[in-house]
């Protein structure tokens, strides 16, 4: 069928079998880049911002309670649309690209077992066929719709901070006196959708934000911004120019001792050792999540929250990507396991987990319980204290990646360069790193909290091959006792 992308079949243990057809975004590039003005900030929402508010919502839902058997079953529709801007290296084909796709997927959930049917489309015919996909035993009934049509595409934006956002980089990189060869790609992500099930449609929700990639001889940097403005130029020319400056520096001798993480760093470190250790979905992994809540995980002075409705303005979210409301979330309260994150399918067998943290990359995948904005409350430490307590340690600004083996808990975190501590100051450099043990090793040994909060793009989170972009506001962090080779 024209549009279909297939059903997707996951059971509890997380198999899935697609029978995909390929996508039918539109690509299509914007003539060649005229000269941009002032950097602006991604737009005010309009009417362009609402796609599905004409849609037959009570038709859906009626037609989607005819598939519901069980008080326990979910259904729900995820509608979606999301464009994908991108200004590619100076080097590459002059103009700028623009990716726009629309569909959406129905869903069936009965006890552990998950059924999906996606399209490419947003038409009622495609709707119909998609629902009798996952109904699979109910027979071939009528769904009429009165209206299945979003509105028109609006012309493509003019994206004039996007064009001037390479200028402005070069820019800081001469303030900074550093001239090298710097590949930049950037990109500007927007996505709408709107969640309806049998009782109920979410309102429409809509994210924006920027991701930039930049790519020289020595380094390939990445990073999620909100904003393209003057700052975030001046953020990705500090860290090239940290990165070149430890370009020939030799990795650190295998140790153990203490090391201050900056802001960014630290943002991937509970993202990696908070948020995804305590998803529903990786605690099943040793046995009923709920047996999480009221263990001691990290040292008794870290709350660890994650609060979608606190995020900035451009990816604030109500609701989750299954129309459950949005929660502000204690992970860890003084360091005890409070809730950890849930989607309405752990939730209806736990009398103790709360929905409202079911994420979708995409509507081609079932939600899963991730993570959307974290924040740690600052300490009172500034920086210069919390190096002064860490002599003869590492200072690590910046993480790459970071691997949680769910089963035996097991982390590595890894950096691409540092700073030797030395006289309560960042020295000389050193080369890549990585921090090695179990989470609640990690956690534990923090014994400092810096004062000031940052806003980071954690970056893209790609757990069970679905990539989402997740936030964090954090400090900088002081461990102790921690092992880096």
């Amino acid at each position: 069928m024209p549009g279909y992308r297939g059903m997707v079949s996951q059971s509890a243990a997380g198999r899935h079998r697609r029978s995909p057809t390929p996508g039918r975004g539109i690509d299509t590039r914007i003539g060649p880049p005229r000269r941009p003005q002032t950097p602006t900030k991604i737009p005010e929402r309009s009417a362009d911002d609402l796609p599905f508010t004409d849609l037959d919502a009570p038709g859906i839902a009626r037609a989607l309670a005819q598939i519901v058997e069980r008080p326990e079953d979910v259904a729900d529709v995820f509608l979606e649309r999301r464009e994908e801007l991108e200004l590619p290296p100076e080097d590459a084909a002059p103009g700028v690209r623009l990716r726009r796709e629309e569909g959406l997927a129905v869903r069936l959930t009965r006890g552990r077992k998950t059924w999906l049917a996606s399209t490419d489309r947003l038409v009622a015919k495609d709707f119909q066929d998609a629902l009798r996909r996952v109904a699979r035993a109910q027979p071939r009934l009528g769904y009429p719709l009165k209206q299945l049509q979003p509105s028109p595409w609006p012309e493509p934006p003019a994206a004039e901070e996007v064009l001037s956002f390479p200028a402005a980089v070069r820019r800081a990189l001469r303030r900074r006196q550093a001239r090298f060869r710097c590949r930049l790609v950037v990109r500007r992500h927007r996505r709408w959708l709107q969640v309806i099930g049998p009782r109920l449609a979410s309102p429409v929700e809509r994210e924006a934000f920027y991701s930039v990639v930049a790519e020289t001889p020595w380094t390939r940097h990445g990073v999620l911004l909100t904003r393209l403005d003057d700052e975030a130029a001046d953020g990705v020319a500090r860290r090239l120019v940290r990165a070149y400056h430890c370009r020939d520096a030799t990795p650190p001798e295998p140790w153990r001792g203490p090391c201050v993480l900056g802001p960014s760093a630290a943002a991937v470190l509970l993202h990696e050792a908070v948020a995804h250790a305590l998803e529903a979905d990786t605690l099943a992994a040793g046995g009923h999540p709920e047996a999480a809540v009221g263990v001691a995980l990290g040292a008794a002075g870290l709350d660890v929250v994650d609060d979608p409705t606190s995020a900035p303005d451009a990816v604030r979210r109500t609701v989750d990507d299954e129309g459950m409301p949005a929660l502000r979330r204690h992970l860890l309260r003084g360091g005890v396991v409070e809730q950890p994150l849930c989607d309405a399918v752990w939730a209806r067998s736990s009398e103790v987990l709360a929905a409202g943290a079911g994420r979708r990359s995409d509507r081609h995948r079932p939600p899963a319980p991730r993570s959307t904005h974290l924040e740690l409350a600052p300490g009172e430490l500034a920086r210069e204290e919390l190096l002064a307590g860490a002599g003869g340690g590492l200072y690590l600004p910046v993480a790459e990646r970071g691997h949680l083996d769910p089963l035996s808990g097991r982390f590595v975190l890894r950096f691409p360069y540092g700073r030797r501590i030395r006289n309560q100051t960042a020295g000389e450099p050193v080369g890549p790193a990585a921090m090695h043990g179990r989470v609640a090793e990690l956690l534990q040994a923090i014994t400092g909290i810096g004062s000031e909060a940052r806003l980071a793009g954690a970056g893209w989170c790609a757990k069970g091959g679905m990539t989402l972009p997740v936030w964090a506001t954090v400090p900088a962090l002081r461990l102790e006792g921690v092992e880096v080779r």
